[in-house]
């Protein structure tokens, strides 16, 4: 759903050598990344690396973001327990690397009437242990969602009265009010499957070390050793026979540092990685040890309005202030040339069911993301001058990126008389300010990097723009009416047309969160493997079975 960390873990550095960095390269061309290799990488994208054929025994692979709490998959919801349950943990419907829905553990599904989801399920589907997926397993695996405090899903099962089984191999699920979002989401782990005898066998133990998890997924948990990796080992009574399977076993390491990271690659000590470190891009793309490749990708970086009773409150200071930011040169500079500025708060990888709607739209707010200082000067004129007196803060985690970023912000918002304060807090400790409003205080915007749970812009907007969402941390209510009409409308033309109405909102607002930058995704293959999604589609989708050695 949203990581407070950059997709890649970066040595933290002095806010005056950021702000050096940032000066210099925003406001013009010359220094940081290479400006061609970053355009190649990122024009050329591509959805799945080459298909190969070779079987591979063993292949290390590199989760950036450090080790897992759990991989305990109702308890994960970042990038790097994502990363590796995906691979082991499936879903009743699946979202693939070109970003559509589609059926996976359940088959079919019926939407008889406005209240009723019925889900038939795939016959010939066994737990690693061999027993059959049951319906009792399915019905076990979306009750503890909907009713464990501890899971991240449950808040989607909000419309949910009862999930009961129909059938020897069918669930009905019956709503409280139609939610035509619902459906879509058993594409996330709100829709995963778990051994319901295996949970109630070891109960707040699973996920842990020494006991792992019990699902269908083509790799079967194996063994965590503690700081040093997790191992993954093919099962080969997986019952998708049409993906390739072809790596035996995978061991995922838990390497931060971009230094070590990019050194293990370049060595062919780590065979593959997603968000491979910034620092390291050249270099990979000229090293003949493997290849990097660019994906598109659900992700953005932008700046939450957390505070509306300060100077973000008022929309024209919000919207001067994004007039102001370089955000072309931020991504080119900040993001390696990985980053491009971004229309609308949502990115077209999550358009979806709206893309016929939202593309013309979103064309017909283009901007080329530099600075328009003139113009934002000439808006602000208008604003109280006790509102433009108030300092804005903006707190970002202690990493190169996120400093670099919060610096360039910072030049913008003094470039056009704002008063304002850049705080860097510890990475370590940056998400109490996303989750905890005590520690969050009076602070007015926010850091954040953003991923939805599946390309669905309902899904985008539920969390970052209606009340309750886990992400609009100000308490926005401006697109609650729009939002649960949208929610409870069938005709999907229709529906589109309300998602446009949110966005045009939103947009013209510069609320509760910018326009950002829109992120591709990497992934570097050692030579000795192919075949990887290039596409940002590694958190709920089964990545590494599409894994071979080259072809012979």
């Amino acid at each position: 759903m949203n990581s407070p960390h950059p997709r890649r873990r970066t040595a933290a550095f002095a806010v005056a050598a950021a702000t050096t960095l940032v000066l210099a390269d925003c406001s013009g061309g010359g220094g940081g990344t290479n400006g061609t290799d970053a355009a190649k990488s990122s024009d050329a994208l591509t959805t799945f690396t080459p298909k190969g054929s070779g079987s591979v025994d063993k292949i290390t692979w590199n989760v950036f973001q450090g080790e897992p709490q759990t991989v305990d998959p109702f308890q994960s919801a970042d990038y790097t327990p994502n990363m590796i349950n995906s691979n082991m943990c499936e879903t009743l419907l699946a979202q693939t690397p070109d970003f559509k829905i589609k059926p996976n553990l359940a088959t079919s599904y019926t939407n008889p009437d406005a209240k009723t989801w019925v889900y038939k399920l795939r016959s010939g589907v066994t737990f690693w242990d061999g027993s059959p997926m049951t319906v009792d397993d399915v019905v076990w695996s979306m009750r503890h969602n909907m009713t464990d405090k501890s899971s991240f899903y449950g808040y989607l099962y909000a419309n949910v009265a009862s999930v009961t089984k129909t059938g020897t191999a069918e669930v009905t699920v019956k709503l409280k009010k139609p939610d035509y979002l619902f459906n879509d989401e058993l594409a996330s782990y709100a829709g995963v499957v778990v051994q319901k005898k295996f949970y109630e066998q070891h109960g707040k133990k699973v996920g842990t070390p020494g006991v792992g998890v019990m699902c269908t997924g083509p790799y079967k948990f194996a063994k965590w050793t503690r700081g040093q990796s997790i191992t993954a080992s093919r099962y080969d009574g997986y019952w998708n026979k049409s993906l390739p399977l072809k790596v035996k076993n995978i061991d995922f390491t838990f390497l931060t540092d971009d230094s070590a990271i990019t050194s293990g690659l370049l060595s062919g000590q780590i065979d593959g990685t997603y968000g491979p470190p910034m620092a390291g891009l050249s270099q990979l793309r000229a090293s003949s040890a493997g290849k990097l490749y660019s994906g598109p990708a659900p992700l953005a970086v932008t700046l939450v309005v957390a505070n509306h009773k300060g100077a973000m409150g008022n929309a024209d200071v919000r919207k001067a202030l994004q007039m102001a930011i370089d955000w072309k040169g931020i991504g080119k500079q900040v993001y390696g040339g990985e980053g491009t500025p971004a229309s609308l708060q949502t990115v077209p990888a999550v358009y979806g069911f709206a893309k016929d709607d939202l593309t013309p739209y979103a064309d017909s707010v283009r901007t080329d993301g530099t600075a328009k200082i003139d113009a934002a000067k000439k808006l602000l004129a208008g604003v109280p001058a006790d509102v433009k007196s108030k300092q804005i803060s903006l707190v970002v985690p202690q990493q190169a990126e996120t400093q670099q970023l919060g610096v360039g912000i910072k030049d913008a918002a003094d470039k056009i008389g704002l008063k304002f304060k850049l705080d860097v807090v510890p990475a370590t400790g940056y998400s109490n300010y996303l989750y905890d409003p005590a520690t969050r205080g009076s602070t007015d915007l926010l850091y954040t990097q953003f991923w939805p749970n599946i390309p669905n812009p309902l899904d985008w907007l539920g969390l970052t723009a209606v009340t309750g969402g886990t992400f609009n941390q100000s308490g926005y209510k401006g697109i609650d009416g729009l939002y649960a009409k949208a929610v409870g409308t069938k005709d999907e033309s229709a529906r589109s047309k309300l998602v446009v109405q949110m966005e045009t909102k939103l947009h013209d607002e510069m609320n509760p969160m910018f326009s950002g930058i829109q992120l591709t995704n990497d992934v570097w293959l050692g030579s000795k493997i192919t075949g990887a999604p290039a596409a940002f589609d590694y958190v709920y989708y089964p990545w590494a079975a599409h894994l071979t050695g080259p072809a012979k």
